[in-house]
């Protein structure tokens, strides 16, 4: 009989993954499953759990937040390709950013039959200074956010928590002194409000990129620099840049792609990695680690 480690974070989103178990676990059990059930235990646990235990599984599943699905990842990889199963992702956090990128359904019992039957595509993941991100990698503005806003605040008002712990900050809001190369000679410097590095069609639940732009296997990042705007005219530039996402003429935008990227800052500059804190970093480098991880999506 086929394996499945079924890995859920109880704490993720409105507690929802406890709510989804019993439809969830069904399913699993009809698609001819022998399940195991690990809810994690706290910060770091299902990355031990499935680089201790995932080699004996046929595939993986892990429901929560877009935090518990990073933590799966490292556990994955942590391990040598061969012996990588198949990864199936059930989202219930609070943004779930990740899920947009692999056309995941709606409903539970949907979710739970991509999760475990859905059709497998190799995905690309990024590196920054070790640590593996999914989606996005970004300093600035807003990106203490989701780490920063208590888990209650999250659950009772959703994507509003987010908007507007960080709205209070727009009057003294950072700026930072980066200069950043890439691996296709690109080279930018200069005082920064935001950066990203980023491979996901959707950012903290409202952001979206457009779906022709973004390859999740393609080897390539998409980035995005907001320079420190000095006037009213330089805030309008960069409003209107991210509404219609065009990149402004003024270079108060700046976009590129590339595999890797190095950053270098006078002073530490903290970084988030799909939504977790990532470290702080005076000299980093990104790169991207074409197709490393399969993962099951919806059609």
């Amino acid at each position: 009989m086929k394996q499945l480690l079924f890995v859920y974070n109880p704490k993720a989103g409105r507690q929802r993954a406890k709510t989804m178990l019993s439809d969830v676990l069904t399913v699993f059990a009809q698609e001819g499953y022998q399940i195991t059930v690990r809810p994690t235990l706290g910060p770091g646990d299902a990355t031990q759990v499935v680089a201790d235990t995932a080699a004996h599984y046929d595939r993986v599943v892990c429901c929560g937040g877009d935090g518990t699905l990073n933590e799966t990842v490292g556990g994955l990889l942590s391990l040598p390709r061969e012996e990588r199963p198949v990864l199936g992702y059930i989202p219930a956090g609070t943004t779930n950013d990740f899920s947009r990128n692999i056309n995941l359904p709606r409903s539970t019992q949907e979710l739970a039959r991509v999760a475990c039957g859905g059709v497998p595509r190799s995905i690309d993941v990024g590196d920054l200074g070790g640590r593996q991100f999914l989606y996005i990698a970004a300093f600035g503005l807003f990106t203490d956010v989701s780490y920063s806003t208590p888990q209650a605040s999250k659950n009772l008002l959703g994507h509003l928590a987010y908007v507007l712990q960080g709205a209070g900050r727009l009057v003294n809001f950072p700026s930072y002194q980066v200069k950043v190369t890439t691996d296709q000679g690109l080279e930018v410097e200069g005082e920064f409000i935001y950066g990203m590095v980023s491979n996901t069609v959707s950012i903290g639940g409202m952001v979206n990129l457009p779906r022709d732009l973004v390859c999740l296997d393609d080897g390539q990042f998409e980035a995005l620099l907001i320079r420190t705007p000095k006037t009213a005219k330089d805030w309008q530039s960069i409003l209107t840049a991210l509404t219609t996402q065009k990149l402004p003429e003024d270079g108060s935008v700046v976009g590129f792609t590339c595999s890797q990227a190095h950053f270098t800052s006078p002073k530490p500059l903290a970084w988030t990695v799909d939504g977790e804190f990532g470290g702080d970093y005076t000299d980093l480098t990104i790169s991207n680690r074409s197709r490393v991880l399969t993962i099951a999506c919806g059609n």
